[in-house]
């Protein structure tokens, strides 16, 4: 009865406790809200997001251009209130030129708007779904902002249970989960953008693997599946490279890691390699843009320009030129990438099986920049590389008798085992 007792208000404790640190990063969020301009992505999101409650195409493109406006004028209206010392009149009247400069300019629409360009959004229904009930509710800017900070915050409860599930303790759940906020992966996953949806469906994937590899055959199918299908919705692109992964973090293990040759890893190997090959197979019969469309995006500057030939040579060659440069342009960032890179490593030499997995779904950070080697966009295209930080800091100082390797763990436990408090 005592250790019954013992174990529910543990639970609870732990709860509470991610739900101040949630609770604290989007209050911080929120005062934040209004400075959140939409990019050109977010207002093809912001269109589709009106279709599905029912506007007209016309309508549609109206209303997502004039909430494109109302930031674009609220950024300039900022941006003049300081230059000129919050001088009497000057925001509101910036405001009020700016917005209406704006919706003349985009009265037809946003630029480019070529069909090419359109379907590859189109063929990510999942944000704009989630959001359309919240914006029914509370209005479109709120309900795109919403639903990407709801799967942010899902994703850092995500950690969480990965770390306890792992074996860490309380605390330094709580601190994965605080880092995985306060890192890129939180400021990108809070934009009015894809990249939140996706990383939290990658994370349910993950969770679903390390389950199935612990024995927790009938949870592990569910939440991968789960996390693929979704993952699928939301950008399938990096939904496939997140399943490939996955089932190459699983045969490796199943290669070079004898304790973890289970019926889990096997099922992660074939689940995930599945993943992958259905998901290629249903975007190719949906029609959906592949990486050739996405080669040509790249280098057409978003089909404006006419196709070029060999996309895939020019995109080895700017790989090659980008990669090369990095160390240069990038010092910063590349001593904050070498210190992830020893993290992996220590997390592999202490936990093979979990820190295999975690480098994997890091590295789609990677894979997502060598596919579009664009410094402008390498910051948010890279967020899903700390991860090893949340996932893997966290572990690393944790008492090794509490943190026990997931492939010594063959029977099913739960994610908030009392023994690793």
């Amino acid at each position: 009865m005592a250790f019954s007792t013992l174990k529910t208000d543990l639970r609870k404790r732990l709860l509470a406790g991610a739900m101040l640190v949630a609770a604290l990063f989007t209050l911080i969020q929120a005062v934040d809200y209004r400075q959140n301009v939409p990019s050109n992505d977010t207002y093809q999101y912001a269109k589709q997001t009106l279709r599905v409650l029912g506007d007209s195409p016309g309508q549609a493109v109206h209303e997502a251009v004039v909430m494109y406006c109302q930031d674009s004028g609220n950024s300039a209206a900022t941006t003049s209130t300081l230059n000129y010392a919050g001088g009497s009149g000057s925001g509101s009247s910036s405001y009020s030129s700016a917005y209406e400069a704006c919706l003349h300019t985009y009265r037809d629409g946003l630029t480019p708007s070529s069909p090419r360009y359109l379907a590859i959004f189109t063929s990510r229904p999942g944000y704009p779904l989630l959001a359309a009930p919240f914006a029914a509710v509370f209005g479109l800017r709120f309900g795109l902002w919403f639903a990407a900070m709801l799967c942010t915050v899902v994703g850092s409860l995500l950690v969480l249970v990965l770390l306890r599930t792992a074996g860490a303790s309380r605390w330094a759940a709580l601190g994965g989960q605080a880092l995985f906020l306060a890192a890129p992966t939180g400021y990108w996953g809070s934009r009015m953008l894809t990249d939140g949806p996706s990383l939290a469906t990658t994370l349910l994937a993950l969770l679903g693997a390390v389950w199935l590899v612990k024995g927790r055959m009938r949870a592990g199918l569910w939440a991968l599946g789960a996390g693929l299908v979704s993952g699928f919705l939301v950008r399938y692109s990096s939904e496939q490279v997140a399943a490939l992964a996955l089932a190459v973090a699983a045969l490796i293990c199943l290669r070079w890691v004898p304790s973890s040759r289970g019926r889990g890893m096997k099922a992660v190997a074939v689940a995930a390699g599945g993943g992958f090959v259905v998901s290629e197979l249903a975007s190719t019969l949906l029609g959906w843009p592949g990486l050739s469309v996405s080669l040509q995006d790249t280098f057409t500057k978003h089909f404006i320009r006419p196709d070029v030939s060999n996309p895939v040579g020019r995109l080895v060659r700017l790989d090659l030129h980008y990669w090369g440069y990095y160390p240069v342009s990038e010092q910063t960032a590349l001593l904050v990438l070498l210190g992830l890179i020893g993290i992996a490593a220590a997390l592999v030499r202490r936990h093979a099986v979990y820190g295999i997995f975690v480098s994997a779904v890091a590295a789609t950070g990677i894979a997502a920049v060598v596919a579009h080697p664009i410094a402008s966009q390498a910051d948010r295209l890279m967020s899903p590389v700390w991860v090893l930080l949340a996932l893997g800091l966290p572990l690393l100082f944790t008492a090794r008798d509490r943190a026990k390797p997931v492939e010594q763990l063959p029977e099913p436990e739960s994610a908030f085992a009392p023994e690793a408090v």
